[in-house]
């Protein structure tokens, strides 16, 4: 069952480190991807309408990687993994766990050697006041 979830800019879904295994659908709005390096709030990606955010922790059940936070008013549907997980097919949880290790190996790669992308349209940074906003949500509980 899809639960549906109304999110107001500030929300967040999801916190780094946290454990925590559901999948998420966005509907409508914008969500930010980020980590957070001492006090600066770092944009890893940013999740559009029709796109999933928590496939990682999906499909491997670790904590997840990064800190997900809405940036506008958004529309998301939250997949309980319980409730999908045993109905899927053996060879397709394996493949999404397979998939899922290679993309944190990668990712620890791309952070460990700072390896930049050309085009920052889509990550450029955070203006102070936006970080400060985020980091005050993400201490809240």
């Amino acid at each position: 069952m899809l639960k549906e979830i109304n999110l107001v800019p500030g929300d967040v879904i999801c916190r780094e480190g946290e454990k925590s295994d559901d999948l998420y659908f966005l509907k409508e709005g914008q969500l930010l991807i980020c980590t957070v390096v001492g006090t600066q709030v770092k944009v890893l990606g940013r999740i559009g309408a029709g796109e999933f955010v928590g496939e990682l922790s999906f499909f491997d059940e670790k904590p997840r990687a990064a800190h997900v936070v809405a940036t506008e008013n958004s529309l998301i549907y939250k997949i309980t993994t319980k409730e999908v997980r045993d109905s899927l097919p053996f060879w397709f949880k394996e493949v999404g766990k397979g998939l899922t290790k290679k993309i944190r190996i990668l990712d620890s790669v791309v952070q460990e050697s700072n390896i930049r992308r050309t085009s920052m349209d889509s990550h450029k940074p955070l203006t102070i006041e936006e970080q400060r906003k985020i980091l005050s949500n993400l201490n809240k509980q």
